[in-house]
């Protein structure tokens, strides 16, 4: 094995290869996800106490009216709408914009992720304010100390992101009544 194989490549932590440039649903994980997350912090990792993506996505899905947060595809767009950073980490916004294909970049992962949970990136337009919203209370506990958020140890924020995963999933069967959401998206690490 090669220590450093260039090949447009990374591992995860369920042992799957992830290609930046072809993108495809059966290289993504939710425990990949989840994971990478949880351990990536959210604000380029500039906060007073570590504040990880993965909460920042439950907040998002908390500050939805009980309408959106309660239908399965819009929460489940919600908790994913960062999920592309748990393989590309969270690249701070000044120099998002410097980086154009970035942007290309994370928009074709993020649509290969939603296609694997059988949501639309459509979603994303209605969770967008609510992103904006959690920001803003991020950046005034962080920067401010205007506000206060509980910080949740990465291991706490992985099992939080998971079981807001296992509830919409359970409402998207319900909806649905045939499982194919669970068959095809849930692959536990080796």
């Amino acid at each position: 094995m090669e220590l450093f194989n260039y090949d447009g490549c990374i591992n995860t932590y369920s042992g799957l290869k992830f290609s930046f440039s072809e993108p495809k649903v059966e290289q993504i994980n939710i425990f990949d996800i989840s994971k990478g997350l949880a351990y990536r912090g959210h604000f380029g990792g500039q906060s007073e106490q570590f504040f990880s993506i993965a909460q920042h996505t439950l907040l998002v899905i908390d500050l939805m009216p009980p309408r959106f947060r309660n239908k399965a595809e819009l929460g489940l767009a919600a908790l994913l709408h960062d999920a592309s950073e748990a393989y590309t980490g969270d690249v701070v916004k000044p120099l998002k914009l410097m980086l154009p294909d970035f942007k290309v970049i994370e928009d074709r992962i993020t649509e290969v992720i939603f296609e694997k949970f059988g949501i639309s990136t459509k979603l994303l337009s209605t969770v967008k304010p609510y992103d904006k919203e959690a920001q803003q209370i991020e950046y005034e506990t962080f920067f401010k100390k205007t506000n206060k958020l509980n910080y949740l140890h990465p291991e706490e924020a992985q099992t939080a992101f998971m079981q807001r995963y296992w509830h919409y999933l359970n409402l998207m069967e319900e909806k649905n009544n045939c499982g194919k959401v669970a068959e095809s998206s849930i692959e536990e690490p080796m």
